[in-house]
């Protein structure tokens, strides 16, 4: 009589030696700076809108994301950074972002970028939150 077989070992993708998320955030009277580093993926999305959340619920009057060491970036870690951009717009909190070249490429891609002010651009480029990014016209 044959044995039944087992089922043929599970492949998958080895991530201990993936980059975890760091952040630390620095406060001072005027604003808050959080800094980024790592992968910003759904394994820690949630963990990234909660240390957001408390860095506005200080009530700064600008919040900085540093997000020059963030080398991934997934549609979970997007959604936190667009759901922070919104909470901190209703409460008037100023929000810039200084994006690595792999997180500048993913808002460019999902035509998210234009939501965000990055180091030097003027806050009045900003739409209004909820308003829909529209690629203008020229010509």
């Amino acid at each position: 009589m044959s044995r039944p077989h087992s089922p043929p070992p599970r492949v998958g993708i080895d991530v201990t030696g993936l980059p975890p998320l760091e952040m630390r955030t620095e406060h001072d009277p005027e604003r808050a700076v959080v800094h980024l580093a790592g992968e910003i993926d759904q394994d820690n999305a949630a963990h990234l809108r909660s240390a957001l959340d408390r860095a506005l619920n200080r009530r700064p009057s600008g919040l900085h994301l540093d997000a020059a060491g963030v080398s991934f970036c997934d549609s979970a870690g997007l959604h936190a950074l667009l759901r922070v951009r919104d909470h901190a717009q209703h409460a008037g909190v100023a929000l810039t972002l200084t994006p690595s070249r792999q997180l500048k490429r993913l808002l460019q891609i999902t035509g998210t970028a234009v939501l965000f002010r990055t180091d030097g651009a003027p806050a009045d480029t900003l739409p209004p939150a909820g308003a829909a990014a529209r690629p203008r016209r020229t010509g």
